[in-house]
């Protein structure tokens, strides 16, 4: 049948050991040891060169935007823009027209986030106030962001991991070099 219960002292051996368990798993999970991953930490911007190198939009930008940002309609695939979202490019096997280049940052460069963020998307010259390095380095709790990290929406891009360093060290240069058409 079953096993007798283990008393000691008035103690039930089971619920004592469960208890133990649970507390020392805990104490070996929880607390703030440091700072989290790199992916997660707020950029550090004083030790970022955003003088060199020189980025072109078409060449540097564009493509990481069409390979991670608009691949559909759903997102921000749609020149008219699709429910609020900016416009970042033709998919990917398109090539941009000028006029669509010219979209992209008429709908982006200087312009209020759809978020409550309290930045524009894009702050020609300034990469740590622009809310798109915000949602493309999922820090949503770093700066001066005004919104909550509800608020602000989704790390992007919203579907795959966060874009590797090199891409989007190019699209924070090209705003610290002027979010200019080049």
């Amino acid at each position: 049948g079953r096993a007798p219960r283990i008393e000691l002292r008035g103690v039930n051996v089971r619920k004592f050991f469960l208890i133990f368990v649970i507390a020392t798993t805990g104490a070996a999970c929880g607390g703030d040891d440091g700072p989290g991953p790199a992916e997660t930490a707020c950029f550090d911007y004083s030790k970022f060169d955003g003088a060199t190198p020189e980025v072109s939009f078409a060449t540097d930008v564009l493509p990481v935007f069409q390979r991670s940002c608009s691949f559909s309609s759903t997102c921000h695939g749609a020149e008219a823009g699709s429910a609020g979202f900016a416009y970042l490019g033709p998919a990917v096997s398109e090539q941009a027209t000028p006029a669509q280049i010219d979209a992209i940052v008429a709908q982006n460069v200087g312009v209020p986030s759809r978020a409550p963020s309290g930045m524009p998307r894009i702050a020609a010259g300034d990469p740590a106030n622009s809310f798109l390095m915000h949602k493309l380095d999922d820090t949503l709790s770093c700066g001066d962001l005004e919104c909550t990290p509800d608020q602000c929406g989704a790390p992007m891009p919203y579907t795959g991991d966060t874009l590797p360093a090199a891409e989007r060290d190019a699209v924070r240069r090209w705003i610290q070099q002027g979010a200019k058409v080049n």
